[in-house]
């Protein structure tokens, strides 16, 4: 079971998968007190929630614990869709319209880091190239309902997965690791980046 502390540590991590932070910057960014937030990186090590470099600093172990990194996804998403109700509207009309057995669905970009921003950066996941198309026009059908403006991409897990292991590379998939709030689909998005970065 994890403590409140451990949630908000994870949340942290979760929101910037390829970060490295020490435990003073961690302590720091959360603002808790050291001794603290050191006890919960150490259940959160030894339980290989979060890992160690040769550095000391600690980062994500995204290849593991995939339904409890989905969990705290859902906390972060919930805290934002609480806040926002177009955003959430716009997602319970997405989730209900597609009739998908596989898809991620994940706001990234400014969205996420600023309090007013100009559009909200919609990237959809899913497993059949030949409905990209389609998948796209329901989605803007979606979002014109709405008074945001929704910039929406659609792309197959085929390119998601080329896109991610080429880490590198600037790309939507990259740039979405540390700026992201995950709708839906998390345990999806945590297997396929650990699947790509083998």
């Amino acid at each position: 079971m994890l403590t409140k502390t451990q949630i908000e540590i994870l949340k942290l991590f979760v929101s910037q998968i390829d970060k490295r932070f020490s435990i003073k910057e961690i302590a720091e960014k959360l603002k808790k007190p050291y001794p603290l937030i050191h006890r919960s990186i150490r259940d959160l090590l030894g339980n290989n929630y979060l890992i160690k470099d040769e550095k000391r600093l600690i980062s994500l172990n995204y290849r593991k614990n995939h339904q409890e990194l989905s969990y705290i996804e859902a906390l972060r998403s919930r805290q934002a869709l609480d806040k926002d109700k177009i955003l959430s509207l716009f997602t319970q009309d997405v989730r209900s319209r597609l009739n998908l057995d596989f898809f991620v669905l994940l706001i990234f970009g400014s969205y996420v880091e600023k309090s007013n921003p100009r559009d909200i950066d919609v990237l959809l996941i899913i497993e059949n190239e030949e409905r990209i198309l389609e998948i796209e026009k329901t989605i803007q059908n979606i979002a014109s309902q709405f008074t945001k403006n929704f910039e929406i991409q659609v792309i197959s897990s085929k390119s998601a997965h080329e896109m991610v292991s080429k880490r590198e590379k600037i790309n939507i998939l990259n740039e979405s690791l540390n700026k992201h709030l995950l709708l839906f689909g998390a345990e999806n998005y945590y297997r396929m980046v650990s699947n790509a970065r083998e």
